[in-house]
């Protein structure tokens, strides 16, 4: 089968993640799979080096990966002409968008295949209304979450199929940690924006960093992710005990150093970061929002805490990386959970869809074949 599947840019994004890593999965499975960007990352902000790691590492697994190169997001025209050129180069099956901004560029570009978008969120990027124009383009949703498939069900007209987020094996931790490191690591992950509040973890940051203090520990706290808002959020943690590394492109390895993982997003979809601390064995400290609660059970593999709540997450990182026998617990619940989210299993699903799809549009096909020949 010939696969494609359109991002905005080649990013450290969980939807940009989860993409790269299907189409591993996908071209190690026999199929030829491609990932087109839309825009370069500096384009739109975000890193060159990122991008040409995530390129680099999507080709060395026997898959396409490109950018259109598209400056201006209101560009249709030029747009989907640039997306026809680099459609005929596969001639795909299948169609996989992960951004609702391409839909209209593949409805210009008219590929004759089945269509699918998958929406990375639990809130809308764009006005409900968009629908009424994306669903005559769209064969198939995916819905990453239980929330996401809420969303969806409102507005979608096409049938919904919800696929869970996987993460790749480089992340799978051999057995579960027995306790945090005396002079902990305290990792964030994930795109600078709005929607991660950082802010809420650099003010959690100091009332952290002095309670370990007192027991004659110390930390680091490191946030990983890159992004337009970087810049801003390196003068907002200025003179705080907060590190900020970036875009990482060996996540991996800094979750194998960490001793706890922490979110603390005003909203999610289903954080691949999440699924990643899992995999590592790392206990997880994240807001009770829709995305995070379906992965973290307190108790068992980490801790909820309120949004936009210094003092409650500040209170539950330093309970964690006190109690040694609760942090075991903990690290052995976390590997249990990512049990739940491989990425072949995810790639097998996403593989079925597809072939239904397009064994559905063959039997149209042939009632379409089967009625035009009907004498008159």
């Amino acid at each position: 089968m010939r696969i494609c599947s359109i991002i905005t840019s080649f990013t450290s994004g969980g939807a940009e993640m989860l993409v790269c890593n299907l189409a591993e999965a996908f071209a190690g499975a026999g199929h030829e799979a491609a990932v087109f960007a839309l825009s370069d990352a500096a384009q739109v902000g975000n890193a060159a080096e990122t991008e040409a790691m995530m390129m680099a590492r999507v080709r060395q697994s026997g898959a396409r990966a490109l950018s259109l190169g598209q400056a201006h997001r209101n560009n249709w025209i030029g747009g989907a002409l640039a997306l026809r050129r680099a459609l005929r180069s596969i001639r795909p099956d299948v169609i996989h968008a992960h951004t609702a901004r391409a839909l209209p560029l593949i409805a210009l570009a008219m590929p004759g295949v089945p269509v699918v978008l998958t929406h990375h969120n639990s809130r809308l990027s764009f006005p409900a209304a968009a629908f009424h124009a994306f669903n005559p383009i769209v064969h198939a949703y995916v819905a990453i979450s239980e929330q996401c498939e809420s969303l969806l069900s409102g507005h979608a007209r096409k049938p919904i199929h919800r696929i869970m987020n996987a993460a790749n094996a480089r992340f799978q931790a051999p057995e579960p940690r027995r306790k945090a490191a005396q002079h902990p690591l305290i990792l964030a992950v994930g795109t600078i924006s709005e929607q991660k509040d950082y802010r809420t973890l650099l003010q959690a940051a100091r009332p952290i960093t002095e309670a370990l203090a007192a027991h004659g520990r110390t930390v680091r706290i490191c946030i990983a992710g890159g992004g337009p808002m970087l810049d801003r959020l390196k003068t907002e943690a200025a003179g705080e005990p907060v590190e900020l590394l970036g875009a990482r492109g060996d996540v991996d390895a800094l979750m194998r150093q960490a001793d706890l993982f922490v979110n603390c997003s005003l909203w999610e979809g289903f954080p691949i970061a999440l699924i990643e601390a899992a995999m590592s064995g790392l206990p997880i400290v994240a807001t009770q929002v829709a995305g995070n609660r379906e992965m973290v059970v307190p108790g068992f593999n980490g801790e909820l805490v309120p949004p936009s709540d210094p003092a409650a997450l500040a209170r539950a990182i330093v309970a964690m990386l006190a109690d040694d026998d609760r942090y075991a617990i903990l690290s052995a619940g976390a590997l249990q959970t990512a049990r739940h989210f491989s990425i072949d299993n995810c790639a097998a699903a996403h593989l079925a869809l597809y072939d239904e799809l397009r064994a559905k549009g063959r039997r149209v096909g042939r009632i379409s074949a089967a009625i035009r020949d009907i004498p008159a």
